[in-house]
């Protein structure tokens, strides 16, 4: 499913449990879904990113 599938069908789930949703609610389950997104984005990265390894830096020569 897309994010703006998730959304949606949020959205409509809530209207159908008898919430009223004003636009910020709506754009508060927007952002939501898109941290979400951006938050396994970026694990994801982190997860596949090589280990970090630390070099002694050279010094130059005098």
């Amino acid at each position: 499913m897309t994010p703006r599938e998730i959304e949606l069908l949020t959205i409509a789930k809530l209207e159908h449990e008898g919430h009223q949703l004003t636009p910020a609610d709506q754009r508060e389950i927007h952002r939501s879904i898109q941290d979400g997104l951006a938050y396994r984005a970026r694990l994801r990265s982190m997860m596949t990113s090589p280990a970090y390894q630390w070099k002694k830096p050279v010094t130059p020569r005098r």
